[in-house]
């Protein structure tokens, strides 16, 4: 169904089967709860709280929470077919995600939960937001997958902890395609922690080695290669694969502040 039903007698898997939280609690509900796809009739309480499952009646039924969009429904090359499917859509009216729900339209109206099938491939958006994904019967989106990443690697970094020859395990981390090679990666260009560019990179450690000696300035490192996914590349006059650097500050997550090459 599209929400929680507007009766009394609803459970917490009904609330949990429409608002799909990080953990199956009453508290992650509310939290990962979409402030629009609550009916105020029932949420929040007269005293302008929400803690109680009854704040959930009726959640997921307004037509405030859904957005029409079009998409296409095919078998092959999901990305390049046209959108040409009307349906309604809950979240970010922009971009899907793991979890949304889709309805039919019905005359310009949100109708019944899109009916996914297997094997179907479903497709929205155009740009850096064209993704592809699958839909259950009841119209729940998953395996979302971006047609073009928005994203490049940045591979093998890793940092030293203070005062010792011993580093992390190297990790992957991504940057903006539009900044091509990542020899090209200059201050001010932002650092992400996931493919799709919403998560800037922390420091890592409160014993990771420090840029200067200043408490807030983090050290990453990379080996050099002939690959574009480094910033030096593998004979850069400093021996094979020397390191080069760059620098996080706590506070302003993912910015670069200071990158250079290996120093001899």
């Amino acid at each position: 169904m599209p929400g929680v039903p507007n009766t009394t007698d609803f459970t917490l898997a009904d609330v949990i089967a429409a608002v799909l939280p990080s953990s199956n609690d009453l508290d992650e509900c509310f939290t990962d709860a979409i402030a629009g796809a609550f009916n105020t009739t029932y949420n929040p309480n007269s005293t302008g709280t929400n803690n109680n499952l009854l704040n959930f009646r009726d959640y997921g039924n307004d037509i405030a929470a859904q957005n029409l969009i079009y998409m296409a429904v095919t078998f092959t090359n999901p990305c390049t077919a046209t959108r040409n499917t009307a349906v309604w859509k809950n979240r970010n009216p922009n971009s899907v995600q793991n979890g949304d729900k889709f309805w039919q339209d019905s005359s310009g109206s949100p109708g019944s939960p899109y009916p996914g099938t297997a094997f179907t491939i479903y497709s929205a958006f155009t740009g850096l937001n064209a993704v592809t994904f699958n839909l259950s019967s009841s119209g729940i989106a998953s395996n979302v997958t971006f047609c073009s990443l928005p994203s490049l690697t940045l591979t093998d970094v890793y940092w030293y902890y203070t005062g010792t020859s011993t580093t992390s395990t190297p990790v992957d981390y991504y940057y903006s395609s539009d900044i091509g090679n990542a020899s090209n990666l200059s201050v001010g260009d932002i650092i992400y922690t996931d493919a799709a560019l919403t998560i800037p990179l922390p420091p890592q450690n409160e014993n990771q080695s420090r840029w200067n000696g200043l408490d807030n300035s983090y050290q990453f490192f990379q080996d050099g290669s002939n690959a574009t996914t480094t910033y030096s590349p593998l004979n850069n006059g400093c021996g094979d694969g020397a390191a080069a650097m760059f620098v996080i500050q706590s506070g302003n997550n993912g910015v670069i502040q200071v990158i250079h090459g290996p120093y001899c």
